[in-house]
């Protein structure tokens, strides 16, 4: 397949290069990197060639916008520096932005194109990975789902290695024999060898190593009860991609009753035909309703699927792991944490101007926002009531640094708000603005509710957490001092008095403006730079 390079900028002397050195790339051309978006939807490329001759700054911002998108963020960019004045900072720039390449103007052809092809080999190459983590990844759920079918299976499933050791049996081994997998080896051995008393047993396997397909045989065995079985057994080897064999699964089968009925039908000639027909009968019904069990089973874990993913949807993963595996999960404290509320202004009004589709379609796109900046954060959302939206940072996994998370999170959904204020102002001109407050202190959480799941937290926390955004002002981030006592060294903040709370207590309060100069990478003092970064990753 070509690859498909895109040039953005002036493409004099750079088309003709790429297009003649190399028989298997297609080459576009685009001269306004703003086009970059509206192209990318269009049309697929593996690598983009930025030229920039002026306005450093603003292109390769715009790159890193398209970069922070999902769908474009593994392609390889490279930059070619042909601004009038460049100075060291475009390099640190670029790559900070996710340029994967920068080189200066008047860099020679022969450089150049190695740049490209490499970056068009490692781009390839990643892909591949990403393949087939995916494929590992379906291939470890699928056993997953495969051992539980087979733990709630009536029959017994053994796995044992190339050796004969047995390694793992399911709860129909313990039906079967009597015997859990410890006290049955102590008593017949560690290996299939040992404990098998069919003699032929060394041939079975062997024909099942050389064939490398399933085998079949019956023995006798006698249970922990001293009641004698005939046994039905089912070899399949499992073998690697090279072909070499890691294991084999033994199905076994109690057909103690089959084999009665046979001797039985051996002694009884003249019954032979009625009986034989009667077990195709039967054994017709057993196939209905095998199918109709397999229908059950296919149904049950489809709706089993279901209620797994719809649990994560609603609780926090550690949560929803101690309720699979548990049945519950207990409340729990946490001592350092820290609570944002978001309220939209003038909430009642918004339902008075706009129609229920529209209101909530506006509401969604804000919190579907929210939902992405807390998750970039390692924060954890509440829930949300109406036009509040609640977070916190801390829990359920513990860290030092959820301070700094949530106000960072709250200053970015401020800046998101101000972004789509015109697009979703109200035909009578009224916009969405909002509140913002954020408290630091312990909290309890946990699950309440038993058909309908809810994970919520309390404490003194949330309360004042919630006072904060009563007394914020549209805009604004308004923070406690306990909070502002955790992140005063790494932001500006402007002291606004105190305020009354309950049992005649105050609290102090803080706007957040920004982060300070020296750890902000942007003018507008809302990323982080590599220095806060560092501080932030040694919490």
């Amino acid at each position: 397949m070509n690859n498909k390079i895109l040039i953005v900028g002036n493409a004099d002397g750079y088309f003709e290069l790429l297009s003649n050195s190399n028989d298997k790339c297609n080459v576009f051309t685009l001269a306004n990197v703003n086009h970059l978006p509206a192209f990318l939807l269009k049309q697929a490329v593996d690598l983009v060639l930025l030229i920039i001759e002026d306005n450093f700054f603003e292109e390769v911002s715009i790159v890193e916008s398209v970069k922070n998108n999902e769908s474009y963020k593994d392609i390889p960019v490279i930059v070619v520096d042909k601004s009038p004045y460049p100075i060291p900072n475009n390099i640190k720039l670029a790559f900070q932005s996710g340029i994967t390449e920068y080189l200066k103007g008047g860099t020679d052809d022969i450089e150049l194109l190695s740049r490209v092809d490499n970056q068009l080999k490692s781009s390839k190459r990643m892909a591949e990975v990403v393949e087939e983590n995916s494929v590992n990844k379906e291939t470890l759920q699928l056993m997953d789902r495969l051992i539980l079918f087979m733990d709630r299976a009536d029959n017994s499933f053994v796995i044992f290695g190339a050796e004969g050791e047995i390694e793992w049996v399911n709860d129909g081994f313990n039906r079967l024999y009597g015997y859990s997998i410890d006290e049955f080896k102590r008593k017949f051995g560690r290996t299939v060898y040992q404990a098998s008393k069919n003699s032929e047993i060394n041939i079975k396997v062997d024909k099942c190593v050389k064939t490398k397909k399933s085998i079949n045989y019956v023995a006798e065995c006698q249970t922990r009860s001293g009641e004698f079985k005939w046994i039905q057994t089912t070899f399949t080897p499992i073998v690697s991609p090279t072909g070499k064999i890691e294991r084999f699964i033994a199905i076994e089968t109690d057909i103690t009753k089959l084999k009665e009925t046979e001797e039985a039908l051996n002694q009884k000639n003249e019954y032979m035909m009625a009986l034989t027909n009667h077990l195709k009968s039967a054994n017709t019904l057993l196939e209905e309703q095998q199918r109709e069990i397999n229908q059950q089973n296919k149904a049950i874990e489809e709706e089993r699927k279901k209620s797994e993913d719809l649990l994560l949807n609603i609780l926090p993963f550690e949560v929803a792991r101690q309720l699979k595996s548990k049945g519950e999960a207990k409340p729990r404290n946490y001592k350092f944490t820290t609570v944002l509320f978001l309220d939209f202004r003038n909430f009642t009004q918004l339902t008075q101007e706009l129609s229920p589709t529209d209101l909530v379609q506006n509401l969604d796109s804000y919190f579907t926002h929210f939902d992405e900046i807390v998750e970039k954060h390692f924060v954890e959302k509440i829930k949300t009531i109406g036009d509040a939206y609640m977070c916190v940072g801390g829990l359920p996994l513990r860290n030092r640094s959820n301070p700094f998370n949530i106000v960072l999170a709250g200053l970015e959904m401020q800046q998101i708000i101000n972004d789509l204020v015109e697009e979703t102002k109200t035909p009578e001109g009224l916009d969405w603005r909002c509140r913002i407050g954020i408290h630091t202190g312990p909290v309890m959480a946990g699950v309440v509710g038993k058909k309908k799941y809810i994970y919520d937290i309390w404490g003194n926390t949330v309360n004042i957490a919630a006072r904060m955004q009563q007394e914020s002002e549209v805009g604004m981030v308004n923070i406690s001092g306990k909070t502002y006592e955790e992140i005063k060294d790494y932001f500006d903040c402007t002291y606004r008095g105190k305020i009354a709370m309950k049992n005649s207590n105050e609290a102090d309060m803080y706007f957040v403006i920004r982060l300070k100069p020296e750890y902000s990478a942007d003018e507008m003092g809302l990323l982080p730079n590599e220095a806060f970064l560092k501080m932030l990753n040694s919490l």
